[in-house]
């Protein structure tokens, strides 16, 4: 029978490598660090090895008698690994975008690309905090900052497309910019799924609370109100 305490630590390292994953990501962005990239890169194969190792475990824990939390407790790990996995393949897409662009300018969205990283970090603190019984309380805030990252990606958006009007021969760097909010952006959306399987572990109840994929409709939706 597999201890559902092990189930839980195994997340909690996996989620520390995706946490690591995301801040190493914008860095090696911000400072053209093609090594840093790569390292980030190459740290994807374990993130992917320990999502099966948990898919094991929990597969195997419903096989015997659960019930109440520990029941959740897997059925709610079983998912949000997943989202996990995600955030670790998006983390590569940021990096993927340092080495293409690591002989060019930044632009000024690096700034806020770096800020959607520090939000969506925060996120996924608070509510894997929560999973691993080191906070109580509710989740609310993942979800407002979540709309905080749309915004900033709205930003990201429409300021490239100014700089692409002015400066049309970096045009293909600031859309290589562009893809790197775009990824992050969809880290926020996978930490508002993953919060969603959290609340379900502690209360039971479950709530549809999946976002599509953002898409700025207006210059209005880039700023913060």
């Amino acid at each position: 029978m597999v201890d559902v305490k092990s189930i839980v630590a195994d997340t909690l390292k996996m989620t520390g490598l995706a946490d690591q994953s995301i801040e190493d990501s914008v860095r090696s962005l911000a400072d053209h660090d093609v090594d840093l990239a790569d390292r980030v890169i190459n740290r994807d194969a374990e993130i992917d090895r320990l999502k099966l190792d948990i898919d094991r475990k929990c597969i195997d824990a419903l096989a015997g008698k659960l019930e109440g939390k520990a029941l959740r407790v897997v059925l709610g790990t079983y998912r949000l690994i997943v989202d996990l996995e995600r955030i670790g393949d998006y983390s590569v897409a940021v990096s993927r975008v340092t080495i293409a662009v690591a002989n060019k300018p930044v632009s000024g969205s690096s700034l806020e690309i770096l800020r959607m990283a520090e939000i969506a970090r925060r996120m996924l603190k608070k509510a894997m905090d929560l999973y691993a019984g080191k906070s109580t309380g509710d989740l609310g805030t993942v979800y407002e900052n979540d709309l905080g990252i749309d915004r900033l990606y709205g930003n990201v958006f429409y300021n490239s497309l100014g700089e692409i009007v002015h400066e049309p021969e970096r045009s293909t760097n600031i859309i290589y910019l562009i893809m790197a909010a775009r990824a992050l952006e969809r880290i926020g959306d996978h930490i508002t799924d993953i919060a969603g399987r959290v609340e379900y572990i502690e209360t039971g109840r479950l709530e549809e609370r999946s976002v599509p994929m953002h898409v700025p409709y207006g210059e209005r939706d880039a700023r913060w109100e």
